[in-house]
């Protein structure tokens, strides 16, 4: 123990005071006064040894009250434990998470994980001297990291809210300050020892974990159309990802999409812990105009997620491009039929490669002689992005079909069947491949299939859509990155097969079109960065800035205008999950629906002992603090570093002596 004013002690010497007066007082007798000895007041008989015993209680209370007394203005204190750390405080950098994972409930208190970090770091605020500055970080970088005083401090702290961006204390460790407070949630998917790195080692870090009451969270992942293609009035399967990353299961969750503000699907889902679930949703589109929709459950207390936002945006024709052999065409008329098609036929010398390049999907109907040009054309669409559907020619391989199959990496080749070789039935399709989802009003699984030579054979495909009653693959279709390859083992003529009289080749061709189709704009994106690709238009290509508006918000991103396509840098400084409107001078482009990361939605975090773990024992400036209130992290810290001052203690005491004095003197 040390006295941070030792002089004081020197008036210990006033102990002699009470002890004097004690001494005479023994010596002095009482002389008592009376009348007559029976008008003497009947009182209480007190022994000598009583008596004693009272006064030395007395002159003890005295002692220790003028002993404590003296030892308050003497200020005792407990040397810190960490006394080669320097303990300037001068400048202090308190780095707080209000990042969106904050909005669980803590531990122990019905309070937000933001409000419990928000009184903690007030605390921490009154720990420093008053001269001291402090520098606030955020998530969101409220305030710059200017240095303010307590007093500003706390005023900023009152109006901090929750933001859409990750937590990362980089920034704070960056200006090295004394001490550097770090307060938050310490997400597992998000915090990294790594950041701790660059810390000097002359800068004491302070980890001070907030524990929440659960981890369990309901987030939407994302959500995708079964067809891309958007047939307005026709019924649409939206597929929405849901993930529960709880620990136990939760049954009968409420999920509802909304189409204009207007309620068009709902259903309950069962979601296993800590596993993606699938929810298929159908809705009916209108014609037009682009719909805004969003898919909506109910989740507490974390709610960030609980919404996604989405776009439909009306679909272009699809673009089919038929190269073949013959002047006129067998697909002219069955895809003429149909107003959202555009067909276009070339014949195999005589081919637009632009057109080409721009379509949905390219069909190589029974090109006998695949040019090199062609089969390098074609290749180099499909790793693009495009689908490709071969329907082989009659007979051998008399072209670059050898060369296509291997840079496409196509496990096929030719049997060399003729029109006179065997046909086989086909397998009745699986109703359940999503590829014939929607396509049977009334599945048949005794229906007369057609019969087909097998004039290429392959293994190992991505799907295989169609078969041969003996398990082989008839039509089949080939992952390629981004891009599609669509096989068929005969070719459509009557001589090798049935086909092309079946009912079934109408919609097989139509489901070739249809999921080969890529919407332009994608269904929604995600805030934060990253880059939008949208088709630039004749009004796309004016001059002018473009810009993003969400009701009085409005960002000018960074753009581009390059190889006929509109390239958009999401700014970002914007964070508010919604709809947005791209305009160009005033006029509306699009309309794109933003949303929010999903690395706020894990809320498993690491504990205090979790974390000692991680940073390991050759960071002795990284200090781990366990939970508790705030006055716990404060008297930690306080013993740490400024030692533990004991002249409360003393001046409590000094009043309890007093006190006891009086009692004795007016009860015994």
């Amino acid at each position: 123990m040390a006295f941070l004013f030792p002089s004081f002690l020197f008036a210990l010497a006033a102990v002699a005071v009470p002890i004097i007066l004690h001494l005479v007082q023994l010596r002095r007798a009482k002389r008592v006064m009376f009348s007559n000895v029976r008008f003497i007041q009947v009182s209480k008989d007190l022994t000598a040894s009583q008596r004693n015993l009272k006064e030395l209680l007395i002159l003890l209370s005295r002692i220790l009250f003028i002993t404590f007394l003296v030892l308050a203005f003497a200020q005792p204190f407990l040397p810190a434990s960490d006394a080669v750390v320097p303990t300037d405080g001068s400048d202090v950098g308190i780095t707080l998470d209000n990042s969106f994972s904050m909005q669980n409930l803590h531990q122990e208190e019905d309070l937000t994980l933001l409000n419990v970090a928000t009184d903690k770091a007030r605390v921490v605020a009154d720990l420093f001297p008053a001269s001291s500055s402090f520098r606030l970080f955020t998530t969101d970088n409220l305030n710059h990291g200017a240095s303010v005083q307590e007093g500003e401090a706390a005023a900023i702290l009152n109006q901090l809210d929750f933001s859409a961006k990750r937590f990362t204390p980089s920034q704070a460790l960056r200006s090295q300050p004394n001490h550097v407070f770090i307060l938050s949630d310490f997400q597992k998917n998000s915090f990294s020892a790594a950041v701790l790195d660059a810390v000097d080692s002359l800068t004491q870090v302070h980890l001070v974990p907030i524990a929440a009451a659960s981890i369990a969270n309901i987030t939407i992942d994302s959500v995708y159309l079964e067809d891309e293609f958007i047939r307005f009035g026709a019924e649409t399967r939206l597929h929405v990802l849901l993930t529960n990353t709880g620990d136990e299961a939760v049954e009968d969750v409420p999920v509802k999409l909304f189409m204009q503000e207007q309620q068009a699907s709902a259903l309950s889902i069962d979601l296993p812990a800590r596993q993606s679930t699938a929810a298929v949703m159908s809705f009916r589109a209108s014609a037009g105009r682009a719909t805004k929709a969003y898919v909506q459950v109910e989740d507490y207390p974390v709610e960030f997620d609980n919404t996604y936002y989405f776009v439909l945006a009306p679909s272009a024709p699809i673009k089919v491009v038929e190269v073949i052999d013959q002047q006129s065409s067998s697909l002219q008329r069955l895809y003429g039929n149909e107003p959202f098609f555009r067909f276009t036929s070339f014949r195999s010398g005589s081919i637009d490669y632009a057109t080409l390049a721009a379509a949905d999907i390219v069909i190589l109907n029974g090109v006998e002689s695949l040019s090199a040009a062609l089969a390098a054309t074609a290749a180099n669409y499909v790793k693009a992005g495009g689908s490709l559907s071969i329907i082989p020619p009659a007979g051998q391989d008399k072209g670059g079909y050898a060369t296509l199959f291997q840079s496409l990496s196509l496990p096929a080749y030719f049997t060399g069947a003729g029109a006179d070789a065997a046909k086989t039935s086909l397998a009745t399709p699986d109703p359940n491949n999503p590829f014939f989802r929607s396509i049977f009003s009334d599945f048949d699984a005794e229906m007369q299939m057609p019969t087909a030579a097998r004039s290429i054979a392959w293994t190992r495909a991505s799907d295989d859509i169609l078969k041969y009653r003996g398990g082989a693959p008839f039509l089949s279709r080939f992952d390629r990155g981004s891009g599609y390859v669509y096989l068929m083992a005969a070719p459509l003529q009557e001589d090798y097969s049935t086909l092309p009289n079946h009912a079934l080749l109408v919609p097989i061709m139509y489901r070739l079109a249809i999921s080969s189709y890529k919407q332009a704009q994608q269904l929604a994106y995600t805030l934060g960065g990253g880059t939008i690709q949208l088709p630039a238009s004749e009004q796309t290509r004016q001059e002018g800035v473009y810009e993003l508006r969400k009701d009085t918000l409005s960002f000018i991103p960074e753009q581009q205008v390059r190889g006929g396509r509109l390239y958009i840098n999401v700014p970002p400084d914007m964070s508010e999950a919604g709809f947005y409107t791209l305009q160009l001078q005033d006029s509306a482009v699009a309309t794109l629906a933003f949303n929010y990361g999903k690395e706020e939605s894990y809320l498993e975090q690491y504990s205090p002992d979790e974390l000692r773990a991680l940073l390991g024992n050759d960071r002795p400036n990284v200090h781990v603090y366990d939970y508790g209130d705030a006055f716990s992290v404060k008297g930690e810290f306080e013993k740490r570093y400024f030692g533990v001052k004991l002249w409360k203690y003393c001046l409590i005491l000094c009043l309890f002596f007093l006190m006891a004095e009086i009692a004795l003197i007016r009860f015994l």
